[in-house]
């Protein structure tokens, strides 16, 4: 039923959804997309021989720290269309008006929030994983939805979001790891089609975890 309800939403916002996954994707692939054309580049100008300067200049240090700035610079941009597209989804699945443009203009409000509360889970996963791995699952599953209540919820505290999220996936682990596990499968399948299809199977990921919310 939750995937059946997400496929109506899905298919009903399709346009306004695909423009902002699309985006999301793009502002993703700059730093690789960016190294790769400066190596393309460079190619190309000494005839299609790699020199040691040319890899030095692409792949060395001061090539690595520039990829990372960037990586940092588009992760938090992404990040701020993410929780408009939350924001979005969640619009949606209430039977609200879906209006992008208002929501684009009103993502700033609580975006150091939900951007600090992301950080922290991401960080939480992290060191779970490090231990074993199966920690890192625990956390990632029980702390699932602390982001979306900071995107939804900009006016609770930091400690509420993780506690609220604590709450509200108790006794209820093994189905949202299953869960987990389809939207991730899915996903991948989504890739296989020409990597096209991931598009679609991202927007569907989103509507199933707010519906699951």
């Amino acid at each position: 039923q939750t995937f059946s309800e997400a496929w109506v939403l899905t298919k009903k916002h399709f346009l306004v959804f695909l423009a902002l996954t699309i985006l999301i994707f793009l502002i993703g692939s700059i730093p690789s997309g960016s190294q790769y054309a400066d190596y393309v580049k460079l190619l190309m100008e000494n005839g299609g021989t790699m020199t040691e300067e040319m890899l030095m200049a692409t792949a060395g240090p001061v090539a690595q720290i520039k990829t990372s700035i960037a990586t940092i610079i588009c992760s938090i941009i992404q990040s701020y269309f993410v929780l408009v597209l939350y924001r979005l989804t969640n619009d949606a699945v209430k039977g609200a008006d879906v209006n992008l443009a208002d929501r684009l203009k009103g993502g700033i409000h609580g975006f150091i929030f939900y951007l600090l509360t992301s950080f922290a889970l991401s960080i939480s996963i992290f060191i779970g994983t490090l231990a074993c791995i199966i920690p890192g699952i625990f956390l990632g599953v029980r702390l699932w939805f602390a982001p979306i209540i900071a995107a939804l919820h900009p006016e609770r505290s930091f400690g509420d979001c993780f506690d609220q999220s604590w709450k509200m996936t108790k006794g209820h682990f093994w189905k949202l790891l299953l869960l987990g596990i389809v939207l991730i499968l899915l996903n991948i399948l989504g890739l296989m089609c020409c990597c096209v299809g991931v598009v679609v199977t991202s927007i569907i990921s989103y509507f199933v975890t707010i519906i699951a919310y």
